[in-house]
């Protein structure tokens, strides 16, 4: 493969939908990597990714979680990103600071739609991203029928990286379609290489050939090979896949189940050959070189070292104590989930916390001068969907109740609160019903508020129908002047909108017998 520049580290997003096993895959990420000793378990709740109070309890990510490791020399940032969509824009504010994507996935092509979601994110924001197939140890569906289905939803080429080897109905290894290897998947331990089983060589042949036309579709010396019936060289087929990743032209496809380690040293020398750098991803985004960039991407509010801005360092570096215009960063972390490591100095490429920047909102970018408007292209928050009323349980608490609310938004800004004039609810609106309860947990274990929750109240509000028209006269002698007021009431609605108008026309008023005002008028 070729050779790397190791200078600048990387970030890769790990996405997927819910129960695909994305949490899963960053464990044996890290612990191929040496980053941990063991591989954490979600059912054990000891996992690096999903450290929050509320993810442990529901056995699901509910917020981006951040790990870090070091592979063959070089630097990488993990982004662990929720599955469900209920916290999908915490999911798409750090893809969009990652280099690559990691699309996790289960092996069965019914459920291939829900990836719909992803894709057309990753396609419309031209994000490189690879896909990898996981729990192929309980595979039922055939991988040809897999790849149709996401190839479906994809506007990208997908293109498979292995073969699977079959023994019966289990898979019990597979063949890199670039290196022509077969390996056996061995629990607990490294892939064995075996000799090619002749069951798939036909296969094998077949898959590479595909392989290679995908490849040749974005090059003229390729495809002249080809043509020509010349097999490259492997050095150049690596080559061509990093380049085209890069480019976003197409979506490699590796196999595994990351709950036994299988293919995930293979994912990983993938993205040490084949992803882009920071470098690429900058000016992805519109950015150029210059004076130090740092982009923040997620606001924490954590219980004893109060606000944390997790941020991309784009250019330069950042050091403790450094000054952004008129804010000054105090304690630089390196996130491994909820543990903080302190660290002196982050470069271009790393994910670092930036201790107490209490004026700096998710989505800020950061240079020398301050904060820089519209400097890179950034997220509009997704628009709340679901309502739910609530309220402390305490009186003494509504204070703390709408200090911990801004908070809640400053972390995830799809959450938004109003008042209801009409019913004098504090209603809070989010993405869907996990959303809001996880939203109301988080007021109670992180901010000491607990709060009662409800349906929001509809305002009953009536609305005139049809056109109305009333007369009445009123005529009363009792000496001296009289009184006489004669009315005409006309109600009709409106156009929709258009709200309330009234107006009032004078009318004679006379009493009989008597040519004077009269002394009042109804």
């Amino acid at each position: 493969m070729p050779g790397r520049n190791p200078s600048a580290p990387r970030c890769a997003a790990i996405v997927g939908p819910y129960l695909s096993g994305k949490t899963t895959l960053l464990e044996s990420l890290l612990f191929a990597c040496g980053a941990t000793q063991r591989r954490g378990n979600v059912k054990e709740g000891n996992t690096v990714g999903d450290a929050s109070q509320e993810a442990r309890a529901r056995s699901m990510s509910t917020e981006v979680s951040v790990a870090s490791a070091e592979f063959l020399g070089e630097q990488w940032h993990f982004l662990d990103c929720p599955g469900s969509v209920e916290f999908a824009h915490d999911t798409y504010a750090a893809l969009m600071v990652a280099d690559v994507a990691i699309v996790v996935c289960e092996p069965e092509a019914s459920r291939a739609l829900t990836l719909s979601p992803l894709f057309h994110f990753l396609d419309q924001h031209a994000i490189p991203h690879m896909v990898f197939i996981n729990k192929m140890d309980h595979a039922n569906d055939r991988v040809r029928e897999l790849l149709e289905a996401i190839q479906s939803i994809s506007d990208r080429p997908l293109a498979l990286r292995h073969v699977p080897i079959r023994e019966g109905d289990a898979i019990t290894g597979y063949v890199d379609l670039v290196s022509e290897r077969a390996y056996k998947y061995q629990p607990g331990n490294l892939s064995a290489l075996i000799e090619l089983p002749e069951g798939v060589r036909g296969r094998n042949v077949e898959a590479r050939q595909e392989l290679l036309e995908r490849l040749a579709d974005f090059d003229d010396k390729l495809l002249e090979e080809l043509l020509e019936d010349v097999v490259p060289p492997k050095d150049e087929i690596y080559t061509y896949l990093a380049r085209e990743l890069q480019a976003d032209r197409i979506v490699p496809v590796f196999l595994g189940a990351a709950e036994r380690n299988h293919g995930v040293l293979r994912l990983l020398k993938a993205l040490r050959h084949e992803a882009p750098g920071p470098e690429t991803t900058l000016e992805r985004h519109g950015g150029a070189e210059g004076d130090p960039l740092i982009q923040v991407f997620k606001t924490y509010h954590m219980p004893h070292t109060g606000k944390l801005s997790v941020a991309r360092v784009w250019r330069g570096s950042v050091a403790d104590g450094a000054t952004f215009g008129e804010h000054r960063v105090s304690g630089l972390s390196q996130l491994m989930g909820h543990t903080l490591g302190k660290v002196s100095k982050a470069n271009a490429g790393d994910i670092v916390g930036l201790g107490r920047l209490e004026a700096i909102k998710t989505g800020d970018v950061l240079s020398p001068a301050g904060v820089v408007k519209d400097a890179l292209s950034w997220l509009d928050p997704l628009q709340p969907v679901y309502s739910m009323a609530i309220k402390a349980e305490r009186r003494e608490d509504e204070v703390k109740l709408s200090s911990g609310i801004a908070r809640l938004i400053e972390e995830d800004p799809s959450i938004m609160a109003e008042h209801n004039e009409d019913t004098h609810q504090l209603v809070l609106w989010g993405q869907g019903d996990i959303h809001l309860q996880v939203a109301a947990e988080k007021l109670k274990n992180r901010y000491n508020v607990a709060v009662t929750a409800s349906r929001p109240q509809v305002p009953y509000k009536e609305t005139i129908r049809k056109a109305v028209q009333q007369h009445a006269r009123h005529k009363k002698q009792s000496g001296g002047h009289g009184e006489f007021g004669d009315v005409h009431l006309d109600i009709k609605p409106l156009p929709r909108g258009k709200g309330f108008e009234s107006s009032t026309r004078s009318a004679a008023a006379s009493c009989r017998g008597n040519t004077s005002p009269p002394s009042s008028m109804a």
